[in-house]
């Protein structure tokens, strides 16, 4: 999830394209449905460098550590958003374009697995493959994106939620279950951004290690959208964008503006490019400290 140039062109075009044309319809939810099964496979694949016994080593601690992201992020999302009056939970109507609350996580789940079993089973280049894809979802985004640029003042809400929770999973992690400080920060403070913090954990402390790093910010993106059928209409908008962290300017932009609230297009938008940036920034730092 690098910055490339390329992920803004799409979405912009997309924008234009659907603000110009005159077919919108089912098929727009349908083919962005459709995007997402194949850009989860794909991401399923590229795990197939690791070896099953390692991935099912780090597989139970990234799901402790991104679980403990994820419910410190919401939680305080939530009560920072209602004091300071900036929760909004404008619910999106219901969906008839796509699978119901409960196909699409089976959906999305039976894809990585899929996907995962096919990266084990053959050696497949998938890095061409997921740019295109997610370039295509960006623009099937953006056709059908509602930006409502007033609500961008609340961008600061989920951007600190993400800091702090982030902080806190990090200091459970390296206090109560002994993982490296320098790790555990320079994990959570991927904020979802995998294929950075992945290989730089592991240049720094060693594969196992960065495989850990790897898995829970690969999780972070994936039980985002997994969840935000179930999740979305009770943490709202907001909510959502904290939870997807540096993807919710990309993957899980659609699931924020379809699940949470359809005016967070533009929180969405500038709380992922944050997060992305302070990602570039922060993983390196930490890494860099000696310990």
């Amino acid at each position: 999830m690098a910055i490339d140039p390329f992920l803004y062109l799409s979405l912009g075009v997309g924008f234009l394209a659907g603000r110009l044309s005159r077919y919108h319809g089912p098929w727009v939810g349908r083919a962005t449905v459709a995007t997402i099964a194949l850009l989860v496979f794909l991401l399923g694949v590229s795990l197939g460098f690791a070896p099953v016994g390692a991935l099912l080593d780090a597989v139970p601690l990234s799901l402790l550590f991104v679980a403990l992201i994820l419910l410190f992020t919401v939680g305080l999302d939530r009560v920072v958003a209602v004091r300071l009056g900036t929760f909004t939970n404008h619910r999106a109507p219901p969906r008839k374009d796509g699978p119901s609350p409960f196909r699409l996580p089976i959906l999305l789940v039976a894809a990585l697995f899929v996907g995962i079993a096919v990266g084990h089973a053959w050696t497949l280049p998938t890095s061409t493959d997921l740019t295109d894809a997610l370039y295509l979802l960006l623009f099937l985004v953006g056709y059908d994106l509602n930006v409502i640029f007033p609500s961008m003042r609340a961008v600061a809400v989920p951007v600190a939620s993400a800091i702090v929770g982030a902080a806190g999973a990090a200091s459970v992690m390296t206090i109560l279950l002994g993982l490296p400080s320098r790790v555990a920060f320079a994990t959570a403070f991927g904020f979802g951004w995998y294929t950075l913090t992945g290989p730089l954990v592991v240049r720094a402390a060693g594969p196992a290690l960065g495989l850990i790093a790897f898995v829970t910010n690969f999780l972070r993106e994936n039980v985002t959208m997994v969840s935000a059928p179930v999740v979305g209409p009770r943490v709202g908008g907001e909510g959502l964008v904290a939870m997807g962290g540096a993807a919710s300017m990309d993957t899980t932009l659609y699931f924020v503006t379809h699940y949470g609230d359809p005016k967070a297009g533009a929180v969405s938008l500038s709380s992922g490019l944050i997060l992305t940036v302070l990602a570039s920034l922060l993983v390196p730092l930490i890494l860099g400290i000696p310990g």
